[in-house]
């Protein structure tokens, strides 16, 4: 009912009729199909066709009105009654009753999506000022939108009134229509006798040749004028007006609008959805294909849409449609609106546009053939297809052929018949290598058309499955799975030259396959002579994807044979002939792998080893390894020829990872140097028959993935001569049994070395260090050396911060170190009976065990001196110790670790953080200072353990940092109340005591916590505690803990109790500015002013902080030297200094 309707102003239908001539006369011309349509709307006399009855009583022809009214009601039997498209008035109500009823609950939600005021007063959102309208922002805006909906639905209904009270004449007026009706047929039948007469005369034409009328020719030439012409007499009806113009077009708009979304919604194609109604016609788009312009001719919804004009939307395409292909569209499209309505003509247009669409694919297909790619495409137009061969010069001794389809897809349904629901489109086909593919990911865009963009983009899939399938095949092989070496696959969607296959050759070499995009041939960066090589193997491959990982994998071999054959020279290495068969040299790879993958050895040999040591690389598509090998002597036997292999140990080193350049081979000859020593080591420690193990472990000179043998000895085998027979020791109760041998490092000969002995052999030594963790540090009596670190010997150094010895050992590669180690720790021995006891500071803080990888103490403190009685079940005294384990495992943090049932354990995570900064020297005394607050919060949680069971309320402690406790107190049931405390510490006078307050209270409200902390904590005095009016203060000692059981003592009453009514919060000078000094419960005057007694809680605020502030800076100095002095004053007191952790 909306569509058509200008804000209750009248229609203008009645545009094109005018009068002509005197009274009773009406001439309006009309077509054929438009007879009987506008009488309804037309002016008779200039006068209102609501006024046929409008002469009331007393007019001078109502008394004949009335007597002729028997005879007007029975109309002759020629005029026929018109009933076609009658609307009814009660379907008219009904639909404004709906869209009233669905209007009014738009603004119902509407108006509540609306913000609500801000408080009034006090924060009450429900107050109202009494006899005063509320003029908020936000009520204006809801009263306005309420006002304007009102007064449209108001307009609405008073058009509606309007035509009910026009209803009633609608009898008379049926009348009137009718008889204009046949007025009408009457007219049209003079018009066609008048064309029949002028068709016969033009048919005549050619029958006769008519005779010269000279008289007239010479009167209109002469004069200019007929006079015996006869004048008809006829009117020139008056101009359009702009405005009639304008008023035309709207009409036809209305008319459009109230027929698409009445008569034609059912009928509208789904394509044609997308439709605008302007300027006298309606304009349909379908996205990416065309816009069609429509209008009408007539008011009748059965009449057909007819066509205006046509415009492609797709890219690029014809501007305008030339004029005889214009004339031959618009003729097939009414055609079809006559027919078949709006769906033949999107039918038929859908298919026109998607004909051109093929047309324009040809036309660019056929415009690239002979220029940009020329000798590459070829093109063949089909029937409403075609189709276009790509990479026409590539292998065509093969006969493979790559090639796109573009046609039209009919979407046949399952019966072979086009489904009507599903339109026609274009669809893509791609055959790559004389196979279709399906199931592929190409954007076919039909909007802007682009054949080159399209064979880029397909061309790009077919580069991709190309260089996809060759790094498919080799990254699945062990050695590019496992990341020994890069390989790296970048492809582009759009441009098929930019993608690229790189492949790590060796060491920094790399290889860069690409496929040209017009012509499909391979090629690879940076071009050299093997490149060229290996690009002409894959041009005349028939199967590049599948012969791709053996050709690039050749490759990679010459390059890496060739970087080694370099570089190794002037390191200090040499690349050797292989000194065992190859089968042998299978056996070794394959007893690691069990690839079977062909694989290419080099043998290198580093200068100054021993003749029976080697290193291999074997290189293959299973992984690139490294071997040490030790060669024994060749055997004489029949059927051997060559060194056989002793031993052989694989080099967890990969030419990826390690770069082939001075420090890859340094590593290389660190790792064999270790290997040598330790096989070394081993082979003597096993022929003295010592007891000995290993294990892996890291070097901060090597990469990650190296771990260099380490070897444990016992220490008794080291205190006895090695080469004696085998005997018990006692173990030795200073230091630990084991001692690990790490290997270190190696040292080449320095050059002076090289000029001073020209005749001694270039021997590469190697470097270890053995280490000895004191387990009885007090023998060794070294309290002074622990703050440093004591050099004894220049092989030997102590740490004191750790407690180890660290033994240095140097010998020539292939020379065992035990021997040397064993003399050293013997004379270490020696200097065990000089070793004492490490004094432990005080008795609250002992210190149980420092090594070089943890930290042991433990702390404790005196507990509460006041009688149990003050509240049940409280412990009269608790000095259990705990124990405190730092971790120095690892460099870069410390970890700290508690015992379970350790009242710190919540704030683990806070002591891990501290004991990584800078505040870990002071965390021992924090932990000694805290213990009262964390033992009395644990049994508070645990007296709140039962209430919790029961679901009458609960206690919850929130750790918000190392000096800052929120303790949560919840009370069930019914309503939930929750208190909520803040435990921190603060600097008073001096001394460090603990702040407890309650935090913001949300409901602006003394409730019954604020009650019952007023009467029982705020206001409690005693001995490590006192009340300040809203918050409590308690000493480091046992009044923190009495404090904490005063809040229990008073809470937990409230547990299951129900929830009191609230009270207002009271204003500052009640309960909560009683002074200090004043009893529990007392009252300040009444009298005095509010103002005045906020402003001197200010001053006293004020005053407090800078107080407050002056006595931090002094109490963080006493505290220093309380804590240094902490060691020998045994159990601290009540007020004990803190170190406060902020």
């Amino acid at each position: 009912m909306e569509n058509g309707l200008h804000n209750g102003m009248r229609t203008n239908h009645d545009r094109d009729t005018w009068t002509n001539g005197g009274s009773n006369v009406m001439v309006k011309y009309e077509r054929a199909h438009d007879k009987g349509k506008e009488a309804a709307m037309d002016i008779v006399n200039g006068g209102d066709m609501m006024d046929v009855d409008s002469e009331q009583d007393g007019a001078p022809g109502n008394a004949m009105v009335i007597a002729n009214h028997t005879k007007m009601d029975e109309l002759p039997d020629e005029i026929q009654h018109i009933t076609a498209d009658t609307l009814s008035l009660g379907l008219i109500v009904s639909r404004l009753a709906q869209f009233t009823h669905s209007k009014l609950l738009d603004v119902i939600q509407a108006l509540a999506s609306k913000p609500l005021p801000p408080n009034a007063v006090n924060g009450s959102s429900n107050y109202q000022l009494t006899g005063a309208e509320d003029t908020s922002s936000e009520s204006l805006d809801k009263k306005v939108l309420l006002l304007k909906e009102a007064q449209d639905l108001h307009t609405r209904w008073v058009k509606t009134l309007v035509i009910t009270e026009w209803s009633k004449k609608a009898d008379k007026v049926s009348k009137l229509i009718d008889i204009r009706a046949h007025l009408a047929s009457k007219l049209e039948e003079f018009n066609l006798v008048m064309y029949h007469m002028i068709q016969a005369k033009q048919d005549m034409h050619w029958a006769k040749v008519p005779s010269p009328d000279l008289k007239t020719a010479l009167e209109v030439l002469s004069s200019g004028d007929v006079a015996w012409a006869p004048e008809l007499g006829y009117l020139e009806p008056p101009p359009l007006t702009p405005q009639d113009k304008l008023d035309w077009i709207e009409n036809v708009d209305t008319l459009l609008s109230v027929r698409l979304n009445l008569e034609e919604f059912d009928k509208i194609p789904a394509a044609f959805r997308d439709y605008t109604v302007d300027s006298g016609r309606v304009r349909f788009r379908v996205k990416g294909e065309f816009e069609v312009e429509l209008t009408i001719g007539d008011e009748d919804p059965e009449k057909q849409f007819w066509f205006i004009d046509f415009r492609f939307i797709f890219t690029p395409a014809p501007a305008e449609l030339p004029d005889h292909m214009r004339t031959i569209l618009e003729a097939k499209v009414n055609h079809l609106l006559g027919t078949d309505g709006l769906a033949g003509c999107y039918k038929y247009l859908h298919e026109f546009v998607l004909t051109q669409k093929i047309t324009e694919f040809w036309r660019q297909a056929v415009e690239l053939s002979r220029f940009k790619w020329t000798e590459t495409l070829s093109v063949e137009r089909l029937n409403r297809s075609v189709a276009v061969q790509y990479w026409t010069g590539r292998t065509p001794s093969q006969g493979l052929k790559s090639w796109i389809i573009i046609a039209v897809d009919s979407r046949v349904g399952a019966d072979g018949l086009p489904d009507a629901s599903k339109p026609s489109c274009l669809v893509l086909k791609w055959f790559r290598d004389n196979k279709e593919v399906k199931g592929f990911d190409i954007p076919f865009d039909t909007e802007t058309i682009s054949a080159e963009n399209l064979l880029r983009a397909v061309i790009a899939r077919h580069v991709e499955y190309f260089l996809g399938s060759i790094y498919t095949k080799l990254s699945a092989k062990p050695r590019f799975a496992q990341g020994h070496t890069k390989l790296a696959l970048d492809i582009s969607k759009d441009e098929p030259s930019e993608s690229q296959l790189t492949l790590q050759l060796f060491d920094n070499e790399s290889v860069q396959v690409r496929v040209d995009g017009m012509t499909g041939t391979f090629t690879m960066l940076p071009p050299s002579q093997v490149s060229q090589e290996g690009q002409r193997k894959l041009n005349l491959s028939p199967n590049p994807a599948e012969d791709g990982p053996a050709i690039l994998e050749s490759l990679r071999w010459y390059y890496a044979g060739k970087d080694l054959s370099s570089r190794a020279r002037s390191l200090g290495w040499s690349m050797v002939r292989s000194a065992i068969s190859m089968d042998e040299l299978k056996a070794m790879v394959q007893s690691a792998s069990h690839s079977k993958e062909t694989f290419q050895p080099i043998w290198l040999k580093r200068v100054g080893w021993s003749p029976q040591w080697f290193v291999i690389m074997t290189m293959s598509l299973g992984g690139d390894r490294w071997w040490l090998v030790e060669l024994g002597p060749q055997k004489p036997s029949f059927g051997m020829q060559g060194p056989r292999m002793k031993m052989f140990s694989e080099i967890p080193m990969t030419s990826n990872q390690l770069s082939v350049s001075d420090d890859f081979f340094q590593n290389l000859t660190t790792y064999t140097s270790a290997i040598i020593s330790h096989v070394i080591d081993v082979r003597e420690l096993d022929s003295k028959h010592l007891q000995h193990s290993s294990s892996p472990s890291l070097d901060d000179t090597l990469p990650p993935q190296v771990k260099l043998p380490t070897i444990f000895v016992r220490l008794s085998d080291m205190l006895r001569p090695i080469d004696e027979s085998k005997r018990h020791v006692p173990p030795t109760p200073w230091a630990n049994e084991f001692i690990p041998i790490v290997f270190k490092g190696v040292q080449s000969p320095s050059e002076d070395q090289l000029i001073e002995e020209p005749s001694q052999p270039r021997r590469i030594k190697t470097t270890a260090e053995a280490q000895l963790a004191v387990t009885n540090r007090a023998r060794l009596r070294l309290q002074a050396a622990m703050k440093g670190h004591a050099v004894i010997d220049p092989d030997i150094a102590y740490d004191s911060r750790v407690g180890h010895f660290t033994i240095r050992l140097r010998a020539d590669v292939g020379t065992p170190m035990v021997a040397l180690l064993a003399a050293r720790v013997r004379s270490l021995e020696r200097l065990v009976d000089f070793v004492g006891s490490i004094l432990r500071a005080g008795k609250d803080l002992e210190a149980q065990s420092v090594t070089l990888r943890k930290i042991v103490f433990t702390y404790r403190t005196g507990g509460s001196d006041r009688p149990g009685a003050t509240l049940p079940n409280a412990p009269r005294q608790d000095t259990r110790a705990w124990q405190v384990r730092l971790s120095l495992a690892q460099d870069k943090s410390v970890e700290v670790g508690l015992e379970p049932s350790n009242p710190h354990m919540r704030v683990i995570d806070f002591l891990n953080q501290a004991a990584n900064s800078n505040e870990l020297e002071s965390l021992p005394s924090w932990l000694v200072t805290t213990l009262p607050l964390f033992r009395a919060v644990t049994r508070i949680e645990n007296a709140w353990s039962s209430i919790a069971a029961n679901g009458e309320g609960s206690f919850s402690v929130y750790p918000r940092g190392l000096n800052w406790l929120s303790l949560r107190f919840v009370i069930f049931p019914g309503l939930r109340r929750e208190l909520n405390l803040a435990v921190r510490p603060r600097t008073r006078k001096g001394n460090t005591v603990w702040y407890i307050s309650r935090d913001s209270n949300v409901t602006g409200r003394v409730d019954e916590f604020d009650r019952v902390l007023h009467q029982k904590v705020w206001t409690a005095r005693g001995e490590g505690i006192k009340g300040l009016s809203q918050r409590a203060v308690a000493d480091t000692g046992a009044g923190i803990e009495k404090l904490l059981e005063l809040i229990d003592h008073a809470i937990r009453p409230l547990a299951g109790s129900p929830a009191p009514p609230s009270a207002p919060k009271p204003a500052p000078g009640t309960i909560q500015d009683t002074p200090s000094g004043a009893p529990a419960g007392a009252m300040p005057p009444q009298h005095q002013a509010p103002q005045s007694m906020q402003q001197a809680a200010q001053a006293q605020a004020q005053a407090r902080l800078a107080q407050a502030q002056s006595l931090r800076q002094q109490a963080q100095a006493n505290m220093q030297n309380q804590m240094h002095q902490r060691g020998g004053t045994g159990k601290g007191s009540s007020n004990s200094p803190v170190v406060v952790l902020d």
